[in-house]
């Protein structure tokens, strides 16, 4: 697996120090083991893990600055990228959350067991963590299926004035109803990066959105209606 994942990297032109990556490849370890037992990922084979989960996380390296400290991952799953992002920044702060218990309770498990220091965790729904969280993070991600006018809605306030969503996409076929979103949520597409992964080549593309001014507490709105009633 080692001298695949180095491969993998290589192609991908994606840096990583022999400590780091060993701790990537326990986490994998994990996470193969765990997915026999509990349904975490829908891969089940080592190599299509470290190509569309690691790989594919470590893209957002690319996009990631310097001065981002502090990163919230929601609906981060097993943990992506989240996880694979605070192994790579251990100087970096992350909260991921989700609201499958069972795949945070396996987040911690692999915390705990890879010593990581960096990484807090939640089941809370959005809704719910946003009391105590907003506009307090330099940098929120989100990796997943959701339609982009939605998870826009629960990820904008989480973020500080002049901070970052990075979402990744398979495509762009949402760009254009999002638009009334966006304009509500103060907030702006300023880039968009294309990437496609080393193995496979499919395409991947992360969002660069701007939050350009503070949000309307009223927002996100109440479970359940962001997704009925779309911005």
């Amino acid at each position: 697996m080692k001298d695949y994942f180095e491969n993998l990297l290589l192609k991908a032109e994606i840096s990583l120090e022999k400590e780091k990556l060993e701790k990537m490849l326990d986490f994998l370890e994990l996470l193969y083991e765990k997915n026999k037992v509990i349904n975490l990922t829908a891969i089940r084979e080592k190599n299509g893990m470290l190509e569309k989960h690691f790989i594919d996380s470590l893209l957002l390296t690319k996009v990631i600055k310097d001065e981002e400290k502090s990163f919230i991952d929601v609906g981060t799953g097993a943990g992506f990228p989240g996880l694979v992002l605070a192994i790579f920044y251990p100087e970096k702060e992350f909260l991921l959350v989700d609201s499958v218990r069972k795949k945070i309770n396996f987040i911690n498990e692999v915390i705990e067991k890879l010593n990581l220091k960096n990484v807090q965790t939640s089941f809370k729904r959005a809704e719910e963590l946003i009391k105590g969280k907003r506009e307090t993070f330099d940098c929120a991600l989100c990796r997943g299926v959701a339609n982009l006018r939605i998870i826009l809605e629960y990820m904008i306030p989480f973020i500080k004035v002049n901070g970052r969503f990075l979402p990744q996409k398979l495509n762009l076929n949402e760009l254009d109803e999002s638009k009334n979103a966006l304009s509500k949520l103060n907030s702006k597409i300023e880039n968009i990066h294309k990437f496609n992964l080393p193995d496979s080549c499919d395409e991947r593309i992360i969002l660069e959105i701007k939050k350009t001014k503070k949000t309307d507490e009223k927002y996100p709105r109440k479970t359940g209606i962001p997704s009925k009633k779309p911005l």
